[in-house]
């Protein structure tokens, strides 16, 4: 994968690489592209998404030479709540992504090709939170599941194995049944900040080759942005806009 004026050289290929879990703060912004990153995803830390209705409607834009895409985070109590949430925000959003943990709404949210990421499955569980039928829904809708370095790296050092147990689990189904993956920060501070070469070697603890770990920072993010420009141009289903 080939692109040009991105940060990352590798073998001779450039890599663009995202961020797609960084809290809504401007002030990240200039750190995230000084680690090295081309683009990220902006999300609100408010259960209520208040930004939901905030402008943009899903028009991305740049900060220096970074790309900055607009998020919606998805917080709701049963599935039914959770898909009228992400009809109501897909257009106002690149990224929709829905809060798991609960088995209902892991489910709803591999079931629902509206969902770009399900953040966090595992959050609270004794097991990573998808299955075999989970993953493959989400390889069907092309729903990325989340490893949230954020999650592992606050979470109590005693429970680290715990956390990177879920993270092999889930690295397991991925490559069974080959559901979108995708490595984030949740970054609310220029602390929870790391580079793409700090994630990469972070993610060879819970058995990652180095191919994955780039296309989890990079492939992922950038289809899941081809996904939403093609959305803007449905206007009914089975007819698109041509440029």
């Amino acid at each position: 994968m080939l692109h040009l004026n991105s940060p990352g050289n590798y073998g001779g290929e450039i890599i663009l690489f995202f961020d797609f879990h960084v809290n809504d703060d401007l002030k990240l912004v200039d750190e995230v592209e000084r680690l090295g990153y081309g683009g990220l995803a902006l999300f609100s830390n408010s259960k209520e998404n208040k930004h939901e209705n905030a402008s943009g409607s899903g028009t991305s834009s740049r900060v220096n030479s970074i790309k900055i895409y607009k998020g919606t985070l998805i917080h709701a109590k049963n599935p039914e709540i959770m898909r009228q949430k992400v009809k109501k925000s897909r257009k106002k959003a690149h990224v929709i992504m829905v809060h798991g943990g609960d088995q209902k709404i892991n489910r709803a949210a591999c079931e629902d090709p509206q969902v770009d990421i399900l953040s966090v499955p595992y959050m609270k569980r004794r097991d990573c939170g998808i299955n075999h039928v989970m993953a493959k829904k989400a390889a069907h809708n092309e729903v990325a599941i989340e490893l949230n370095i954020g999650y592992l790296t606050k979470t109590k050092y005693y429970r680290h194995y715990k956390v990177l147990s879920h993270f092999r689990e889930i690295l397991k189904l991925k490559r069974k049944y080959n559901f979108p993956l995708i490595i984030t920060s949740d970054a609310k501070s220029i602390y929870d900040l790391h580079t793409p070469q700090d994630l990469m070697a972070l993610s060879r603890c819970f058995g990652m080759e180095r191919g994955e770990a780039e296309n989890a920072l990079s492939e992922t993010p950038l289809k899941i942005i081809e996904r939403s420009n093609i959305r803007n141009k449905v206007v009914v289903e089975g007819v698109k806009l041509i440029d």
